[in-house]
Protein backbone atom coordinates (compact mmCIF):
# COMPACT_ATOMS: atom_id res chain seq x y z
CA UNK A 1 0.00 0.00 0.00
CA UNK A 2 1.05 3.58 -0.61
CA UNK A 3 1.23 5.17 2.83
CA UNK A 4 2.28 8.74 2.02
CA UNK A 5 3.14 10.86 -0.99
CA UNK A 6 5.15 14.09 -0.90
CA UNK A 7 6.36 16.61 -3.45
CA UNK A 8 9.22 18.88 -2.37
CA UNK A 9 10.78 21.80 -4.18
CA UNK A 10 14.28 20.60 -5.14
CA UNK A 11 16.21 23.74 -4.24
CA UNK A 12 14.41 25.04 -1.15
CA UNK A 13 13.08 21.66 0.06
CA UNK A 14 9.76 23.37 0.76
CA UNK A 15 6.84 20.97 0.89
CA UNK A 16 4.61 21.69 -2.11
CA UNK A 17 2.13 18.87 -1.74
CA UNK A 18 1.49 15.89 0.47
CA UNK A 19 -1.10 13.17 0.68
CA UNK A 20 -1.18 10.80 3.65
CA UNK A 21 -3.35 7.75 3.13
CA UNK A 22 -4.18 7.51 6.82
CA UNK A 23 -7.40 8.26 8.66
CA UNK A 24 -7.86 11.82 9.93
CA UNK A 25 -8.02 10.42 13.45
CA UNK A 26 -4.59 8.80 13.10
CA UNK A 27 -3.16 11.95 11.50
CA UNK A 28 -4.29 13.99 14.50
CA UNK A 29 -3.38 11.41 17.12
CA UNK A 30 0.12 10.85 15.76
CA UNK A 31 0.80 14.34 14.41
CA UNK A 32 4.29 14.44 15.98
CA UNK A 33 5.18 11.13 14.35
CA UNK A 34 4.06 12.30 10.89
CA UNK A 35 5.91 15.58 11.39
CA UNK A 36 9.11 13.67 12.20
CA UNK A 37 8.54 11.47 9.15
CA UNK A 38 8.04 14.47 6.88
CA UNK A 39 11.22 16.10 8.16
CA UNK A 40 13.12 12.88 7.51
CA UNK A 41 11.95 12.47 3.91
CA UNK A 42 12.74 16.14 3.28
CA UNK A 43 16.30 15.51 4.47
CA UNK A 44 16.49 12.45 2.21
CA UNK A 45 15.69 14.53 -0.87
CA UNK A 46 18.40 16.98 0.12
CA UNK A 47 21.03 14.26 0.33
CA UNK A 48 19.85 12.37 -2.76
CA UNK A 49 21.88 13.01 -5.90
CA UNK A 50 20.32 10.37 -8.13
CA UNK A 51 17.20 10.68 -10.28
CA UNK A 52 15.72 7.70 -8.41
CA UNK A 53 16.66 6.64 -4.88
CA UNK A 54 15.37 3.77 -2.78
CA UNK A 55 15.75 3.83 1.01
CA UNK A 56 14.61 1.18 3.46
CA UNK A 57 12.54 2.42 6.38
CA UNK A 58 11.78 -0.53 8.63
CA UNK A 59 9.09 -2.55 6.85
CA UNK A 60 8.59 0.23 4.32
CA UNK A 61 10.44 1.64 1.33
CA UNK A 62 10.96 5.32 0.53
CA UNK A 63 11.11 6.00 -3.21
CA UNK A 64 12.51 9.38 -4.30
CA UNK A 65 12.08 10.50 -7.90
CA UNK A 66 13.70 13.74 -9.05
CA UNK A 67 11.58 15.59 -11.63
CA UNK A 68 14.00 18.12 -13.09
CA UNK A 69 11.39 19.63 -15.46
CA UNK A 70 9.54 21.12 -12.49
CA UNK A 71 12.51 21.26 -10.08
CA UNK A 72 10.69 18.98 -7.68
CA UNK A 73 11.20 15.70 -5.85
CA UNK A 74 8.46 13.11 -5.63
CA UNK A 75 8.66 10.97 -2.49
CA UNK A 76 6.50 7.89 -1.92
CA UNK A 77 6.44 5.71 1.18
CA UNK A 78 5.26 2.24 0.29
CA UNK A 79 4.92 -1.18 1.94
CA UNK A 80 8.08 -3.07 0.98
CA UNK A 81 6.14 -5.89 -0.76
CA UNK A 82 4.44 -3.35 -3.04
CA UNK A 83 7.57 -1.76 -4.45
CA UNK A 84 7.11 -3.19 -7.98
CA UNK A 85 3.56 -1.90 -8.20
CA UNK A 86 4.70 1.50 -6.94
CA UNK A 87 7.49 1.69 -9.51
CA UNK A 88 4.89 1.08 -12.24
CA UNK A 89 2.74 3.85 -10.79
CA UNK A 90 5.46 6.50 -10.47
CA UNK A 91 5.60 7.38 -14.23
CA UNK A 92 1.81 7.90 -14.15
CA UNK A 93 2.11 10.21 -11.13
CA UNK A 94 4.89 12.14 -12.84
CA UNK A 95 2.67 12.46 -15.92
CA UNK A 96 -0.05 14.05 -13.75
CA UNK A 97 2.54 16.38 -12.24
CA UNK A 98 3.78 17.40 -15.68
CA UNK A 99 0.20 18.07 -16.82
CA UNK A 100 0.06 20.62 -13.98
CA UNK A 101 3.57 21.92 -14.55
CA UNK A 102 2.58 25.55 -13.95
CA UNK A 103 1.53 24.74 -10.38
CA UNK A 104 5.04 23.67 -9.51
CA UNK A 105 7.14 26.05 -11.57
CA UNK A 106 5.15 29.08 -10.35
CA UNK A 107 4.26 27.94 -6.87
CA UNK A 108 2.44 30.71 -4.99
CA UNK A 109 1.39 28.75 -1.90
CA UNK A 110 -2.31 28.80 -2.73
CA UNK A 111 -3.50 25.25 -1.87
CA UNK A 112 -6.88 25.73 -3.56
CA UNK A 113 -5.10 25.72 -6.92
CA UNK A 114 -4.08 22.14 -6.21
CA UNK A 115 -7.63 20.82 -5.86
CA UNK A 116 -7.87 19.39 -9.38
CA UNK A 117 -4.35 17.98 -9.12
CA UNK A 118 -5.23 16.42 -5.76
CA UNK A 119 -8.33 14.78 -7.24
CA UNK A 120 -6.32 13.23 -10.09
CA UNK A 121 -3.71 11.87 -7.68
CA UNK A 122 -6.37 10.30 -5.47
CA UNK A 123 -8.14 8.77 -8.47
CA UNK A 124 -4.84 7.39 -9.75
CA UNK A 125 -3.98 5.76 -6.42
CA UNK A 126 -7.48 4.35 -5.95
CA UNK A 127 -7.44 2.88 -9.45
CA UNK A 128 -4.72 0.45 -8.34
CA UNK A 129 -6.46 -1.82 -5.84
CA UNK A 130 -3.21 -3.60 -5.04
CA UNK A 131 -1.96 -0.40 -3.41
CA UNK A 132 -5.03 0.08 -1.23
CA UNK A 133 -5.42 -1.54 2.18
CA UNK A 134 -6.12 -0.76 5.81
CA UNK A 135 -2.47 -0.89 6.90
CA UNK A 136 -1.05 2.14 8.65
CA UNK A 137 2.38 3.56 9.31
CA UNK A 138 1.37 4.12 12.91
CA UNK A 139 1.14 0.36 13.52
CA UNK A 140 4.93 0.17 13.24
CA UNK A 141 5.62 3.61 14.64
CA UNK A 142 8.43 2.50 16.95
CA UNK A 143 10.37 0.54 14.31
CA UNK A 144 10.04 3.38 11.79
CA UNK A 145 11.36 5.93 14.28
CA UNK A 146 14.31 3.66 15.09
CA UNK A 147 15.01 3.19 11.37
CA UNK A 148 14.95 6.96 10.83
CA UNK A 149 17.37 7.61 13.67
CA UNK A 150 19.72 4.79 12.64
CA UNK A 151 20.30 6.62 9.36
CA UNK A 152 21.42 9.77 11.15
CA UNK A 153 24.79 10.44 12.72
CA UNK A 154 25.48 9.57 16.35
CA UNK A 155 24.89 12.20 19.04
CA UNK A 156 27.87 13.51 20.98
CA UNK A 157 27.97 12.51 24.64
CA UNK A 158 27.80 16.16 25.69
CA UNK A 159 24.71 16.83 23.58
CA UNK A 160 23.07 13.66 24.87
CA UNK A 161 23.75 14.68 28.49
CA UNK A 162 22.37 18.17 27.85
CA UNK A 163 19.22 16.76 26.29
CA UNK A 164 18.69 14.28 29.13
CA UNK A 165 19.14 17.06 31.67
CA UNK A 166 16.67 19.32 29.86
CA UNK A 167 14.13 16.52 29.54
CA UNK A 168 14.40 15.73 33.24
CA UNK A 169 13.82 19.39 34.06
CA UNK A 170 10.80 19.60 31.73
CA UNK A 171 9.39 16.32 33.07
CA UNK A 172 9.39 17.78 36.58
CA UNK A 173 7.63 20.90 35.31
CA UNK A 174 5.12 18.76 33.42
CA UNK A 175 4.20 16.72 36.49
CA UNK A 176 3.50 19.75 38.70
CA UNK A 177 1.93 22.02 36.06
CA UNK A 178 -1.85 22.28 36.47
CA UNK A 179 -2.57 24.65 33.60
CA UNK A 180 -3.46 22.46 30.61
CA UNK A 181 -2.30 25.02 28.05
CA UNK A 182 1.15 25.32 29.62
CA UNK A 183 1.25 21.56 30.14
CA UNK A 184 0.53 21.03 26.44
CA UNK A 185 3.39 23.34 25.44
CA UNK A 186 5.74 21.39 27.74
CA UNK A 187 4.59 18.09 26.20
CA UNK A 188 5.54 19.37 22.73
CA UNK A 189 9.04 20.22 23.98
CA UNK A 190 9.34 16.77 25.54
CA UNK A 191 8.38 15.18 22.21
CA UNK A 192 11.01 17.27 20.44
CA UNK A 193 13.74 16.34 22.92
CA UNK A 194 12.77 12.65 22.84
CA UNK A 195 13.07 12.76 19.05
CA UNK A 196 16.54 14.29 19.31
CA UNK A 197 17.49 11.62 21.85
CA UNK A 198 16.08 8.97 19.51
CA UNK A 199 14.00 7.57 22.34
CA UNK A 200 11.01 5.96 20.62
CA UNK A 201 9.27 4.90 23.85
CA UNK A 202 9.27 8.39 25.35
CA UNK A 203 8.47 9.97 21.98
CA UNK A 204 5.32 7.82 21.68
CA UNK A 205 4.46 8.29 25.37
CA UNK A 206 4.59 12.09 25.21
CA UNK A 207 2.81 12.12 21.85
CA UNK A 208 -0.06 10.19 23.47
CA UNK A 209 -0.07 12.62 26.40
CA UNK A 210 -0.20 15.57 24.01
CA UNK A 211 -3.14 14.02 22.16
CA UNK A 212 -5.02 13.57 25.44
CA UNK A 213 -4.36 17.18 26.41
CA UNK A 214 -5.45 18.42 22.96
CA UNK A 215 -8.74 16.56 23.29
CA UNK A 216 -9.35 17.94 26.77
CA UNK A 217 -8.55 21.51 25.68
CA UNK A 218 -10.84 21.31 22.65
CA UNK A 219 -13.66 19.82 24.72
CA UNK A 220 -13.24 22.43 27.44
CA UNK A 221 -13.28 25.26 24.88
CA UNK A 222 -16.61 24.02 23.52
CA UNK A 223 -18.09 23.84 27.01
CA UNK A 224 -16.80 27.28 27.92
CA UNK A 225 -18.34 28.75 24.78
CA UNK A 226 -21.67 27.05 25.57
CA UNK A 227 -21.84 28.45 29.10
CA UNK A 228 -20.75 31.89 27.91
CA UNK A 229 -23.48 31.91 25.24
CA UNK A 230 -26.04 30.94 27.87
CA UNK A 231 -24.75 33.67 30.20
CA UNK A 232 -25.31 36.30 27.52
CA UNK A 233 -28.70 34.89 26.52
CA UNK A 234 -30.06 34.70 30.08
CA UNK A 235 -28.72 38.16 30.84
CA UNK A 236 -30.50 39.51 27.76
CA UNK A 237 -33.80 38.13 29.11
CA UNK A 238 -33.05 39.45 32.63
CA UNK A 239 -33.01 35.91 34.02
CA UNK A 240 -30.37 36.79 36.58
CA UNK A 241 -30.54 33.55 38.59
CA UNK A 242 -29.77 31.62 35.39
CA UNK A 243 -27.03 34.10 34.52
CA UNK A 244 -25.42 33.41 37.90
CA UNK A 245 -25.72 29.64 37.45
CA UNK A 246 -24.23 29.62 33.94
CA UNK A 247 -21.44 32.04 34.86
CA UNK A 248 -20.54 30.01 37.94
CA UNK A 249 -20.41 26.82 35.82
CA UNK A 250 -18.25 28.75 33.37
CA UNK A 251 -15.85 29.56 36.21
CA UNK A 252 -15.61 25.91 37.24
CA UNK A 253 -14.68 24.95 33.66
CA UNK A 254 -11.92 27.56 33.69
CA UNK A 255 -9.94 25.54 36.21
CA UNK A 256 -6.66 24.33 34.65
CA UNK A 257 -6.87 27.14 32.07
CA UNK A 258 -6.89 30.54 33.77
CA UNK A 259 -5.17 32.01 36.81
CA UNK A 260 -7.14 31.81 40.06
CA UNK A 261 -7.49 35.62 40.29
CA UNK A 262 -9.33 35.68 36.95
CA UNK A 263 -11.68 32.88 38.04
CA UNK A 264 -12.39 34.66 41.34
CA UNK A 265 -13.09 37.89 39.46
CA UNK A 266 -15.74 36.17 37.34
CA UNK A 267 -17.26 34.52 40.42
CA UNK A 268 -17.55 37.96 42.03
CA UNK A 269 -19.31 39.27 38.90
CA UNK A 270 -21.72 36.32 39.07
CA UNK A 271 -22.57 37.13 42.70
CA UNK A 272 -23.14 40.79 41.83
CA UNK A 273 -25.65 39.79 39.14
CA UNK A 274 -27.40 37.35 41.49
CA UNK A 275 -27.58 39.91 44.32
CA UNK A 276 -28.38 42.86 42.07
CA UNK A 277 -30.90 44.24 44.62
CA UNK A 278 -28.10 44.68 47.14
CA UNK A 279 -25.65 46.13 44.61
CA UNK A 280 -25.65 49.75 43.48
CA UNK A 281 -26.69 50.59 39.92
CA UNK A 282 -23.08 51.47 39.16
CA UNK A 283 -21.86 48.09 40.43
CA UNK A 284 -24.51 46.22 38.46
CA UNK A 285 -23.78 48.11 35.22
CA UNK A 286 -20.08 47.44 35.73
CA UNK A 287 -20.80 43.72 36.20
CA UNK A 288 -22.81 43.63 32.96
CA UNK A 289 -20.01 45.50 31.18
CA UNK A 290 -17.46 42.99 32.51
CA UNK A 291 -19.57 40.09 31.25
CA UNK A 292 -19.58 41.59 27.75
CA UNK A 293 -15.75 41.58 27.83
CA UNK A 294 -15.30 38.00 29.05
CA UNK A 295 -15.27 36.38 25.60
CA UNK A 296 -12.39 38.55 24.34
CA UNK A 297 -10.44 37.98 27.55
CA UNK A 298 -10.91 34.22 27.41
CA UNK A 299 -10.00 34.02 23.72
CA UNK A 300 -6.65 35.62 24.55
CA UNK A 301 -6.08 33.09 27.32
CA UNK A 302 -7.03 30.14 25.07
CA UNK A 303 -5.08 31.41 22.07
CA UNK A 304 -2.65 28.46 22.15
CA UNK A 305 -2.96 26.48 18.93
CA UNK A 306 -3.70 22.79 19.48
Amino acid sequence: MIQSLYIFQSNSKNLLYNKNFQSDEKMEMFSSFFSALQTFVSELTESSTESLSTIELGEYIVLISRISEVSSDLVIIIDSEDIKEAQKLIPKIIKVIMSHEDLFTNWDQEPEKLEMFDLKIIQLILSNKKLISESSLTTNQSSILKSIWEQKGALSEQLRENLFSKREELTTQYLIEENYLKKYEISKKLIEISEKLRDDEKFIEYQTEAKSLRDEIKDRKLRLQYYLDMVKESLGFSKYAETYSYLYSFCLKLKNFAESNIIEKYKAIAKTVLNRDKASKVEFRQAVREISMIEDEINKILAVKV
